[in-house]
Formats: C-alpha cells, structure tokens, sequence
C-alpha cells in the first residue's frame, strides 16, 4: 500500500508506461515468435489447425488456494509490475509446449474437438507458447475469458477505487492475449468463451482485442460447430448466445484442469434475482464419472481437487432440493479424500442456511476436509490450525431487500429473519473451522439507506465471528433478472455505503493478517493512500470510513459514522431461531432432513455435540 500511495503521487492520474496500451506496444516490438524446434513432429509445422489457450492469470495453481485468483481481478494492472506476479503464475508446460493446466471449460472445448479431430490438430497452450503453435494452417483460436474487460463484480469496488481507469491484472492478461503477435500475423479466427465473454459483447470490443466470435453462455451444444465453420473459412456469428446444454450433453473432461476443478453441479434453483446460474437447470453430476475425472487430474500431475458448484449443499439432493442430502455430500467428498495423491481439497460456493438444517454435516465434513485444507490461521482450533473457506453470498443485512432480490437463499427457512439465519449459520461454521468468505453487495437496485444501515447491523453482529468480507459494487449481469438494473460507480457512492465497505474490509483485516506489523502497514497505506489520490477520486463522503480502516481512534470519528463499532449503544442481539417457510410449519427440520436421507445414516441426526 505505500508503494501504490507513493506511484499514485508521482503519477497523479497521467498514465504511466506500465499501462495496457504501453505494454501491448512494447509486447508487440520485442516478442519474437519462437523457433518450433522444440515442438513434438506430431505438430504441423506450418501451425497447429485449432490452438485453446487462456490468460495465465486463469490457468495457475497459486498456492493450491483459487481464492488467491480473485487477488487478478481486483488490482490494478498499472500499479503492479508484471515482474512482480509473473514468477507466481506456475504456468506449467510439457516440454512440446503443451499446456499441464488449464481451465476447465478449456478442457471440455478440447474434449469436443478430440472426438471430431485428430489428436495432432489440437493444441492447448499456454500465451507465452501461442508462438509455436500458431500458424498459417491455424484456423480459429479458442480463448478463456472471466474478465477480459474488467468489469466483473469484485472489480467495481477492488480496481475502481483507484480510479475508472484501473484495469485489473487479469484483464491485463487477456489483453496480452487478443494482441499475441503470432494472432496478428496468421490472422486465425478467435473465438471466445467463459463466463466473462459478455464482457466483450457489452463493451463492444471485438475490434479492438481481434475477437470474431463471442459464446454467451455454456457452450457444449455449439462450440463444434463454430470450429466447423471456421475451419472451412466461413463467417463467424459474432455473438452466439448458446442455450443451456442437455445433461447428456454435460461434459466430465479427463484432462487436467486449474486446480483440479470438476463440475459437481449445474444450476442452483434459488433463484436470485443477480444470478445467472440460478435460472439453469439444477443437475448433480455422476458421482462415478466425477471420481474419474479426479483421478485423472492426479495422474497427470495434480495435487488439489476442487470440486465447484454453486451449492455444494445441494449435491444430490431430491425434493426438497434446499434440504442437503447429507449421505451423498459426504459419500462424495469422502471418496476424493480417499484417493492417494489428493493432497489438497477446497469448498466451494455454499449458501448458510443449510448449516442450521444439519449441524452435524458440517461437522462430519470438517472431519474429512480439514487436513487437506492449505489455508491456517491461529484462530483455528485444529491441531495444525488448518481451516476451511467457502464462498458464501449474505449480500444485505436487509431483509426486506433479501425479501425482493434472493428469497431462496433462507429455504427452508423464512427471508424475514435473514440476519438471525446468517448470525446462528456462522457460529455453527466457525465451531468447525469454517471461517467463510462472505460476498457482500453495495448498490442493489432499490437498496435505501436503512437497508445499508441494516447490513452494517449485522457486520456489529457478526464481528466476534472469523469471517473474511467481500463487499462489491452491484453490477447488472448478463442473463439475469437484473440485467436492466443500473451499477453505481464508485464516486457515486453515499458515505453510508463506504462505510460498509471499509468497515466490512477492516474487520478481514483485523482477522486475517496476523501479523501486527503486516496490519499496520495496511491501515497507514490507507491512511496516506487518501491523503494522496482517493480524496480527489471519491469526495468527501470517503474521509471517515477510510480512516476506520486505517485505525484512527474510534472515538474521534464515531460523530461522523453510523455505526459505533466500540458497541455503545449497540447491544448484542443473540440470534432467534427462524421460523420454516409456511410450505413447511406443519412439520420439524428433523422430519425434512429425514425426508432427504438414503436410508438410516448418522447424518440424519441433528444438533450432535459439536
């Protein structure tokens, strides 16, 4: 942080040479294609006929942990030397140039091509090696794309608060990408996908990155074609809007992907009005086909499993789909555990309800996943202090916004007592070991000033309790029943709602970095990081949350802030317990966890001694 307030106030706001387009020129003038003596003979040697590539900042391991990815889309590319992140990257290749790792959708595009193609006219590789594989006989490039642009969530609050023209680093990376030189010159057609590729659609930006073809959407029932027609030199739609795949269309590649991810399920079914998976249809997938594509990724190399899903709760359940079928859950993950080579296994996206409907689920998974965790903390109560992280979305403390925005998220339980659900759900979590990154959003279409006034409420709540924060600026999604709605930009901000944020961010800090120098540095960063740029940037209205972050003395600034973290006049409210929808009053969550069981389990019991 000093070092970005001392760059910031040398630079001011002219653009400094690390920018994209500084960088791209100067990619472009000293990038030399490399020589192809390397490359295996199966390779054409006038290019391989389809290449699959993605950033680097998208296709590494770092540290075992994906949580530390979200670090790419929130700083920005010009206050960060590519020198400095670049030896992290672990882009690693087999020594024809082929990439070990890469994502997962990456992988299913190869899977569809292999079974049409022969092998030596598919390569996947890393941007550095495009070189090698990228030809006059290339017909089209297929290219991974999450935030190409840089107008994801996280990135309205984590780039933008350094100004609107802070490109994240993993936008900088795709750029790298789209002005390859070897793409310039061989002129293949590019196709791109991924859950980011609306980016490009929305900002308009096929020109400029060299993009012919952009999939919305996921792509198993179209990607073949498209190649098809590339490959027989024909014109390319340019956004194709895919419809969502039949589940024998579903794929389970078997090569590896980032971080070992598989695709437990699709779908979600709660039906948040800010979320575009939630309107696919929900599927688990085979569990047999699963622990195939796991023990694939290990013998190639891998050492962490991520099994993702936007509800891990929600693997294999029946009807109700909100109740966690807790035999399946832990079948499932006791069986990659099990599997020698699987040295690393991380959670997910969760939803917190499902933590006070079964208690002894989360219990028995710590059990399973605990030693395979690579993330510690003090504050863990396991023998190494090893702890477990899954993304969990509160996103308001406002239950009358949660009411019109993600009722879903409580089932069974009611929306109205949404903070009681969250506060109760976390105390369970954290007796576990489960101390959760819980994604927060600032600026919901409809959101007033007692609704953030709420969501600071239950931060005072929650503030014993060891959570990391992660507040964003709304952002309407393609795709979503919010689409339409409109984002604020940072310096359109209220006080209240930095206030959340930086309230929000000191609480993490306050838990997660222990060491008290390391703490301090960040809250005199922030300190001098205002008094240098962010004043000019953001108004007023950021001065005094700003300086809760840096630490200045509670009482100097509680006049001038809502909320009075020291707790005068802030009692602590102890959590109720939520009452069921009224779908479900006549009966007990024991009887609907019952309902769910395979057949007689130790998971149908509830409330075990934790």
């Amino acid at each position: 942080m000093f070092f970005l307030a001392y760059r910031l106030k040398r630079t001011g706001s002219k653009p400094v040479k690390s920018d994209i387009e500084s960088d791209i020129e100067c990619l472009n003038a000293c990038l030399e294609v490399p020589e192809k003596k390397n490359v295996a003979m199966i390779y054409h040697p006038q290019g391989v006929r389809f290449v699959l590539t993605a950033p680097e900042t998208e296709s590494t391991e770092q540290g075992f942990s994906p949580w530390k990815q979200m670090v790419y889309a929130s700083v920005p590319a010009r206050f960060a030397p590519r020198f400095l992140y670049k030896r992290h990257l672990n882009a690693e290749s087999y020594p024809d140039g082929t990439a070990k790792v890469m994502p997962l959708g990456l992988r299913i595009v190869e899977d569809i091509l292999r079974e049409h193609f022969p092998g030596e006219d598919i390569a996947v590789c890393h941007p550095d090696h495009l070189g090698l594989f990228v030809g006059p006989r290339t017909r089209a490039v297929g290219v991974a794309a999450h935030n190409p642009i840089g107008v994801a969530f996280s990135t309205g609050v984590y780039s933008n608060i350094f100004g609107s023209t802070a490109v994240p680093i993993n936008a900088y990376e795709s750029e790298r990408v789209y002005k390859h030189p070897a793409l310039r010159k061989y002129g293949p057609k590019v196709i791109v996908g991924g859950a980011g590729a609306w980016q490009i659609e929305k900002t308009n930006s096929f020109d400029r990155r060299g993009v012919d073809c952009v999939v919305v959407g996921r792509a198993e029932s179209v990607i073949l074609k498209l190649f098809q027609k590339a490959d027989a030199g024909e014109e390319l739609p340019r956004v194709v809007r895919a419809p969502e795949p039949r589940q024998e269309q579903l794929r389970v590649p078997a090569r590896r992907s980032t971080y070992g991810v598989v695709e437990m399920t699709r779908g979600c079914g709660r039906q948040c009005a800010f979320c575009s998976p939630t309107l696919e249809t929900r599927v688990s997938l085979d569990q047999d086909a699963l622990i195939e594509a796991v023990r694939a990724n290990v013998r190639a190399g891998g050492k962490c499993i991520f099994p993702v899903s936007e509800d891990i709760f929600i693997y294999g359940a029946r009807h109700p789909f909100y109740i966690p079928n807790a035999d399946a859950i832990v079948n499932f993950y006791e069986s990659v555990a099990r599997i020698p080579g699987v040295e690393y296994l991380p959670l997910s996206h969760a939803t917190i309800a499902p933590a006070l409907v079964n208690p002894h689920l989360i219990k028995e998974l710590s059990r399973i996943l605990l030693g395979k965790s690579v993330l510690k903390n003090p504050a863990s109560t396991h023998c190494d202090q090893q702890f477990l992280s899954p993304l969990i979305g509160i996103e308001t403390g406002s239950a009358r916004l949660a009411a019109e925005t993600m009722a879903g998220k409580a089932l069974p339980f009611n929306i109205r007592d949404w903070q009681d659900i969250v506060v109760e759900g976390i105390q369970i979590l954290n007796q576990n070991n489960w101390f959760p990154v819980c994604t927060f959003i600032v600026g919901l279409p409809g959101e007033t000033d007692d609704d953030i006034r709420q969501s600071l409420d239950l931060l005072h709540r929650l503030r014993k309790n060891k959570i990391l924060y992660v507040p964003s600026i709304f952002t309407p999604l393609e795709d979503t029943r919010m689409a339409h709605g409109r984002g604020l930009k940072p310096r359109e901000l209220t006080q209240l709602q930095w206030e959340f944020i930086l309230t929000a961010w000191s609480q993490s800090l306050n838990f997660s970095v222990v060491r008290k120098r390391s703490n301090l540095a960040w809250k005199l960063g922030m300190y001098g990081f205002y008094y240098s740029r962010v004043r000019w940037i953001h108004g007023p209205q950021f001065k005094y949350p700003a300086f809760r972050f840096a630490g200045i003395s509670e009482e100097k600034i509680a006049p001038h802030l809502y909320l009075k973290w020291n707790g005068n006049g802030m009692p602590d409210i102890p959590p109720k317990p939520p009452r069921l929808i009224a779908k479900h009053q006549d009966r007990t969550v024991e009887e609907l966890v019952r309902a769910q069981s395979n057949g007689g389990g130790a998971f149908r019991v509830l409330n075990q001694p934790q």
